[in-house]
């Protein structure tokens, strides 16, 4: 047996065994799934017997391994596992593994992304050995050859119990990153250095954390130079008689390793250290400090004054180290909440994964490098970190980490530390013991944040935008330890939580303790039946010592003491939560918003399944799926939608959210850069673009900012980015994806010990990766390290299917530049296939081609036919077809910096017979203009250039570029075929028809190959566009509207209030509620009483018939249930009457749609209307109820019909009964007692005569007196009820109204009141004196504006939302008119500044003057240019010359310009009194002369974006009415009037032509 488990024996599991494969042959299929005979088959591969059926009968799979053990125990496969292990003879080709049949099955069964269960595996394995397949292994022999190969590995797994008792299973980091060290293809890719590369940065060891702002304790302390080691702290001599202290190394790019230390000086008094850092090559180092030592024995080295530096000598890591090297690579730790369910239901696990920050980025991204830590669906994350924490921990001092060296083939030492912590908000606020999202003070970084007053204010809406005072560890450890001392005082509670809130700080793992603190204090402070309650020392004196219980290091947040990790700092904003699924969603839902508002959404659908794909490396663009379930996409939608969102909303939306689409997508380029050439430049310019992206939300809607914090949140990346690097590095994206595989192997497990299954699974797949690639592991017994055998490492190149199972698939896989594809052609089958044989591949002649066509001289390389290709891959993997934008390189490449050129691809030609010849690439230049698109700010293509014919190999790379529809005459026209299944079905959708124009637009928001794109294109089309100017007066605005919102809100509240108010008194004022004081309750009618009450009715008013006719089968009509009696028993079957007849002409169809919405609000509202009049009749007095034989339904003592609709008439102006009408047909239809579905008569129940009959008026008195008692009303509100109570019901609605008509008139002046002072109203009026002062038709800017401008809005109360109300009152309205006055005082001194600033002193052009005087939602026209060059004269004139008036005071300057104004019409009107026409001429001709001399003065230097201008349907309603409102300004004796009645009448007669309208507002 020794020989056989020592390698003498060749294992087999595929070997014929006697007779025992003859009873396996008795085994069917069936019974094996079912686990029957399984274990039979694999003690027949041991050669021993099988376990007992209990095992194979099933139970925990945890236990099976100790059953199995304890049946067979005469052999003993952990002892044999190690004897292979440990042995130094490789008896086999495929060590560690027995055979091959043990390492594929290995490989299988350890696939990450490929998990089994118990009984598929047993399955698996019974199926292969049934079919015969050699070296089968059993599933007990693969289960303990895995666990024994964990153990010669390192078994990483270990168990944790918290202090609150939580048990979880983690395993070890240290290990992990030994394991990476022992890899010889991981070792060479672990940076233990820093790198400086000048400012470009690429990786997270080029930023400034790792480079700079780490401690020199945490970093590599040494280096080995010719076999010296050189560490930090030592004095070393170097090169030309240098002294020098290295305190950390880097790398220099390019240069070698370098130190960053202190120059030492010799001086007399011995050798003085600099104070100041310098840095030095380590190519001149000479000694270390050991040969330094050796030679001043007994002396010394150092002056006095740098005495310190000698008690660092020697560095005790040199001490510790033995003369092995040390490398300190810094760790990336990912926590977060997942579930461990495959299904909905929520299995909430917080489990933790890291990867070596030592790796660049490509390898960090790859599923192999993230390693499994830690989960547990009962821990908490802070108590996973804190165990990761003292896994990190054990590593310094004085027990560092020994990890083999597999590229030095020896040992060495390591040390970890924290790099950063990526993850979303939520658990990064948990990470950094901050309150979270939802506090007052929401932002982890800093001390941004209020509460809502404060947010909303004009100075605190502006602190939510940028960041704010950062937050530091010492100032949140200290906070955490004042909560938990506070916590030590009696009645703690409320403090706290006002310090919490205050504050921020929130730690979860101290919050136990501090709940606890508190509770007892509340326990201690009462007394019980063995104790008085404690007094407040007492208590204190009591928690004080409890709390002294919890060591110092449990009762905090472990980060917060972790050595170099500034938790505030170094949790990175992430891209994907904060952007994507924060920026990206919040717009995308108001976008959709605003297009379903506008009926615009169905287009913006057939645009989105129009764009094109090709060069955006993305999935199809789903955009049916993206609309139709639009408010639950998730990352990968939003990541597509920033690329192309800006094409698919262009002339849709407004121009701020389109421009505010063009800044979303400028920023997802930048936080997808990876390669970042300048890093201070691109901070600053992504420093900017976020700033728009924010600008923009509170332009559109400034409760974004206050309610969604991650536009804060973001505001603090370009920070991130400076310190770590590009924004990839910290994306949890891969962290993310990761999870798939977590969850695998959860829903694997039985559930009996989550955390502990999935750690060892993950442990044993890690493990398998190792041994398979080629890592080494200590052979325990020689005491040696080893790696797999040649055949094993060689296994994984020959085997692609395994390396993909295992993650480690070779690049090779990836399609070579160059390759062709076929065109598809359908087979003879019918079957499309992807690269069709030679014989199915259909061919043209040379002369057929495009390319002959478009280049005929172009000799054909060869002489047989052509087969058209379909794609061919470009230089960097992209998959061109024909139509496909490319960038190429016509002509000879010179370096990096040679430009590239724009082409289309027009066809793809490959020869047909002849395959050693090239294929061919015909393509068309497409010429670049030279200014932006005028909408989308972006690069244009225009296919017009020549052709030219190319080789696979001289295309770069794929560009996305769209159709430029806007300029051309694109409509959303054309259909296509929807396709399910793979095939044609006979759905369609809508989809753009493009036209014929070869106009392109480069996409610039596409993430794909932007660095060679930023190559093509020059630095002009390149340079982002700036939309604001003055963000200042943006953010006032924004956080003014916020305030104006919650007075909306606040006058919504009281408008439903009122609105209440108002339905308390319609039902009130119906009869049914009249009901309620007891009308209509008399005694049965007699015919005598119903004579007498039908001549009385008739006596009563005298109305119109045909209206008294109208509006009582208007209310029957509207389905109100006029009166319900309430018997005092309850009605039966039998009480009912049958329905009225109608007659033989009624309209049935309005009939039945009338009464059935009167039994609808019957039966909703009757019962309750029921059981109050029952509750108020039983208040006031039992009265007689009718007889059995009567029905209740009819009551005496009522008046007729004609009395209801007499009563009615008298209140018609009320809304809320009158307003229920029904058609003509069914008012002529309907009969006058409209019964309701239980057959009884609406009864008419108003009373327009007194007396009461049944209701005694003292007893009416009674009921009232008790009820304004029970209210509280005071004595003159009694008494004004009492006296109500004696009026009739039709003097009590007139009444009502009245007192209605007063609420709404004080409701009013109320509203007046606080509007006016509101900062909504002094926004509107801004806008609209700013529309009149800015208006470039404007007769005068001082002379008897404010009047005109109140003329105006005395008829446009809407304007400024003013009610009629404030208008007829002359008070609030001349508070109207003094707003005015002030309004224009602070409009004409803002522009008069601007004149003054930009105009004169700048010397703006007349477009940038424009562009900056424009202001309160006014846009330029091309009308304004010369208003403005004659404001700059007037002010240049004004300030030379200073007029004087008649009294001899300066002139001011708005008198003066009106002046000017006046003179120049009347001039004008003198040269030509009568035609009107030619008097606008001269004027016009006026001003373009003006405009002349201000060019010739300031010449034109500003660009396309300052001279854009709008026509009259482009500019916003306010401004246009504003325009034509001012021509009718009386401001002189020049007769305005006359002159628009004169105009119109020339402009063909007609005062509203359009004709008229353009000659006045010119």
């Amino acid at each position: 047996m020794r020989e056989a488990l020592s390698g003498g024996v060749l294992f087999s599991a595929g070997e014929e065994f006697g007779s025992q494969r003859q009873r396996d042959a008795d085994i069917s299929l069936e019974e094996v799934l079912s686990g029957a005979g399984l274990f039979e088959a694999m003690c027949e591969s041991l050669g021993e017997e099988a376990p007992p059926d209990e095992w194979a009968a099933g139970g925990d799979e945890d236990d099976m391994g100790r059953i199995g053990a304890r049946v067979i125990s005469h052999i003993n496969p952990p002892e044999a596992a190690r004897d292979m292990f440990g042995s130094g003879e490789r008896v086999t080709d495929y060590f560690p593994y027995p055979n091959k049949g043990m390492l594929k099955t290995d490989i299988l069964f350890s696939a990450p992304e490929l998990r089994f269960s118990r009984r598929q595996k047993e399955a698996v394995l019974a199926w292969g050995k049934e079919l015969g397949a050699r070296e089968v292994p059993s599933l007990y022999r693969l289960e303990n050859f895995q666990k024994d190969a964990l153990e010669a590995c390192g078994n990483p797994t270990k168990r944790v119990q918290t202090r609150a008792g939580n048990i979880f299973y983690h395993n070890s980091v240290q290990q992990s990153i030994a394991r990476d060290y022992a890899h010889p293809d991981i070792r060479p890719l672990i940076k233990a250095y820093p790198v400086f590369s000048g400012n470009r940065v690429t990786e997270h060891y080029q930023g400034s954390k790792w480079l700079v702002d780490a401690p020199d304790e945490l970093l590599t302390p040494m280096i080995r130079l010719h076999d010296r080691d050189f560490y930090v702290n030592e004095l070393t001599y170097c090169e030309g008689g240098q002294w020098f202290i290295p305190k950390r190394f880097f790398e220099f790019e390019g240069h070698g390793m370098w130190a960053v230390g202190h120059n030492v000086a010799a001086t007399p008094d011995g050798l003085v250290v600099s104070d100041t850092r310098s840095m030095r090559a380590c190519c001149e180092f000479r000694n270390n400090w050991p040969e330094v030592e050796a030679w001043n024995t007994g002396k010394t080295i150092f002056a006095p004054v740098s005495a310190s530096y000698a008690s660092k000598m020697p560095n005790p890591d040199r001490i510790t180290a033995g003369g092995l090297e040390w490398e300190c690579p810094p760790l990336i730790i990912f926590i977060d909440d997942v579930s461990g369910n495959s299904s909905k239901q929520w299995n909430v696990h917080y489990s933790c994964y890291m990867s070596n920050g030592g790796l660049p980025r490509a390898e960090i991204e790859k599923t192999k490098h993230i390693r499994f830590v830690a989960t547990s669906p009962h821990a908490s994350p802070m108590e996973i970190v804190q165990a990761v924490c003292e896994d990190i921990r054990r590593s310094g001092g004085t027990t560092p980490i020994k990890a083999w060296d597999a590229v030095r083939k020896r040992y060495v030492l390591l040390h970890l530390w924290l790099l950063f912590l990526p993850g979303d908000n939520p658990m990064q606020a948990e990470l950094c013991s901050h309150i979270g999202l939802n506090g007052n003070f929401f932002c982890r970084c800093c001390h941004a944040g209020g509460d809502k007053e404060f947010k909303e204010s004009n100075s605190g809406f502006p602190s939510l935008l940028r960041p704010g005072r950062p937050r530091t560890v010492s100032e949140t450890r200290n906070t955490v330890m004042d909560h938990l001392i506070a916590a030590t005082h009696a009645a703690a509670e409320k403090p706290l939580r006002d310090a919490i809130t205050k504050s921020g700080i929130k730690d979860s793992l101290s919050m136990p303790i501090i709940n606890r603190l508190v509770a007892l204090g509340k326990v201690f402070r009462r007394s019980t039946p063995d104790r008085k309650a404690m007094t407040p020392e007492q208590v204190n004196q009591k928690l004080h010592a409890e709390l002294l219980k919890n060591p110092e290091g449990m009762a905090m947040n472990p980060l917060l003491n972790m050595e170099g990790l500034d938790v505030h700092q170094d949790t990175p904003v992430e891209p994907l939560h904060t952007h994507l699924l924060g920026v990206v969603k919040y717009f995308w839902a108001q976008t959709t918003w605003v297009l379903e508002k506008s009926g615009h959404f169905a287009t913006f659908q057939a645009r989105l399944n129009s764009l094109s794909k090709f060069g955006l490396k993305v999935p199809n663009i789903m955009a049916d799926y993206m609309c139709r379930y639009r408010g639950s996409l998730i990352g990968k939608h939003f990541k597509t939608i920033s690329q192309i969102m800006s094409f698919a909303v262009c002339g849709l939306v407004e121009e701020n959210l389109q421009n505010a689409w063009l800044a979303i997508g400028y920023l997802t380029v930048l936080l997808w850069e990876t390669e970042i050439d300048d890093i201070n430049s691109y901070v600053k310019t992504l420093r900017k673009a976020i700033d728009d992206v924010i600008d923009f939300a509170a332009q559109l809607s400034p409760s974004l900012i206050t309610d969604k914090n991650k536009f804060h949140i973001l505001s603090h990346l370009p920070d991130h980015v400076l310190r770590h690097g590009p924004a990839l590095l910290f994306s949890t994206e891969r962290y993310e994806s990761f999870n798939h595989i977590f969850r695998l192997c959860s829903i694997h497990s039985n559930r009996q010990a989550p955390s502990r299954d999935i750690a060892v699974t993950f442990a044993n797949q890690d493990r398998c990766r190792h041994m398979v690639s080629g890592g080494f592991w200590l052979d325990s017994r020689t005491n040696t390290w080893v790696n797999a055998a040649p055949a094993v490492r060689a296994h994984l190149e020959n085997n692609i299917l395994d390396a993909r199972l295992l993650g480690l698939a070779p690049a090779s896989s990836e399609p070579s530049p160059g390759k062709v594809t076929l065109s598809k052609v359908a087979g003879k089958t019918g079957r499309t296939l992807r690269q069709p044989p030679p014989n199915q591949v259909s061919t043209c002649d040379w002369v057929q081609t495009k390319t002959h066509e478009h280049l005929p001289n172009l000799v054909a390389r060869s002489d047989g036919p052509w087969s058209k290709a379909q794609s061919v891959i470009a230089g960097n993997g992209d998959n061109v077809s024909v139509g496909t934008e490319v960038l190429v390189l016509l002509g000879e490449i010179v370096d990096s910096a040679t430009p590239l050129v724009f082409c289309s691809v027009v066809e793809l030609l490959q020869p047909a017979q002849q395959s050693d010849k090239q294929s061919i690439i015909t393509v068309r230049r497409s010429v670049l203009s030279a200014e932006l698109h005028t909408h989308l700010r972006m690069p244009v293509l225009s296919r017009t250039g020549s052709f030219h014919v190319l080789e696979p190999q001289e295309l770069l790379c794929a560009i996305n570029v769209q159709h430029d529809c806007s300029s051309s005459t694109c409509t959303a026209s054309g259909t296509q075929v929807v396709r399910q299944e793979r095939e044609s079905t006979s759905q369609s959708r809508t989809v753009l028809l493009h036209s014929n124009s070869p106009l392109y637009v480069v996409n610039m928001h596409a993430l794909h190959n932007q660095h060679l794109l930023a190559r093509a294109l020059p630095e002009s089309l390149r340079t982002p566009a700036s939309y604001f100017t003055d963000c200042t007066a943006l953010h006032t605005a924004a956080a003014e509207s916020l305030r104006d919102g919650k007075l909306r809100k606040k006058i919504a509240k009281e408008a439903a209030v009122r609105k209440s108010a108002e339905e308390a008194l319609r039902r009130m004022n119906t009869p049914a509620s009249l009901n309620l004081i007891g009308i209509g309750e008399t005694s049965p009618p007699t015919a005598d009483s119903e004579a007498q009450d039908n001549e009385r009715q008739n006596t009563l008013v005298d109305l119109e018939p045909s209206r008294i006719v109208d509006n009582s089968v208007s209310v029957q009509a509207s389905g109100v249930k006029l009166h319900e009696s309430a018997p005092a028993a309850p009605r039966g079957p039998r009480q009912r009457r049958p329905k009225t007849q109608t007659s033989s002409h009624t309209n049935d169809q309005g009939a039945s749609t009338s009464r059935g919405q009167g039994a609808s609000w019957g039966r909703r509202a009757g019962p309750t209307r029921g059981r109050e009049a029952a509750h108020d009749r039983a208040a006031i007095g039992n009265q007689p109820a009718p007889s059995v034989g009567e029905d209740p339904g009819e009551g005496g003592g009522m008046v007729g019909e004609q009395s209801v609709d007499a009563a009615l008439a008298l209140v018609q102006g009320h809304s809320s009964i009158m307003d229920h009408q029904v058609p003509t047909a069914a008012r002529d239809s309907q009969p006058l007692a409209a019964s309701d579905d239980d057959g009884e008569l609406l009864d008419p129940l108003l009373q327009a005569t007194f007396p009461r009959t049944a209701l005694t008026a003292q007893l009416l008195r009674n009921s009232a007196e008790e009820k304004c008692e029970s209210e509280n009303l005071n004595a003159r509100q009694t008494e004004e009820v009492l006296a109500f109570c004696m009026l009739s019901p039709v003097e009590m609605l007139v009444d009502l109204k009245i007192h209605l008509f007063k609420i709404e008139t004080d409701l009013l002046r109320r509203y007046f009141r606080l509007y006016i002072r509101h900062p909504d109203f002094a926004l509107r009026l801004r806008n609209c004196v700013g529309a009149v002062i800015l208006a470039h038709n404007v007769p005068a800017y001082l002379q008897n504006v404010t009047n005109s401008i109140a003329e105006y809005l005395e008829k446009h109360l809407d304007t400024v939302a003013l009610t009629q109300q404030c208008r007829d009152d002359a008070a609030d309205w001349a508070i109207v008119k003094t707003a005015i006055a002030d309004m224009l005082t602070q409009v004409r001194s803002g522009l008069k500044s601007k004149l003054e600033l930009d105009g004169l002193k700048k010397g703006e052009d007349i477009y940038e003057l424009t562009k900056s005087v424009m202001g309160y939602d006014v846009r330029p026209r091309k009308e304004h240019w010369g208003r403005l060059a004659f404001l700059r004269h007037c002010a240049q004139q004004h300030k030379t010359t200073l007029p004087k008036g008649p009294d001899g005071k300066i002139i001011g300057f708005w008198a003066y310009v009106d002046n000017m104004l006046k003179d120049v019409r009347a001039s004008i009107k003198n040269k030509h009194p009568i035609d009107t026409i030619a008097r606008k001429r001269e004027e016009a001709n006026f001003f373009a002369t003006i405009l002349q001399l201000d060019v010739s003065k300031y010449p034109i230097k500003s660009g396309g974006v300052a001279q854009t201008v709008y026509n009259t349907p482009d500019i916003p309603n306010l401004q246009y009415a504003m325009e034509r409102a001012v021509v009718s300004f009386v401001v002189d004796d020049t007769e305005r009037p006359d002159i628009i009645r004169n105009i119109a009448g020339a402009g063909g007669g007609a005062a509203g032509s359009e004709d008229g309208e353009d000659i006045l507002m010119s």
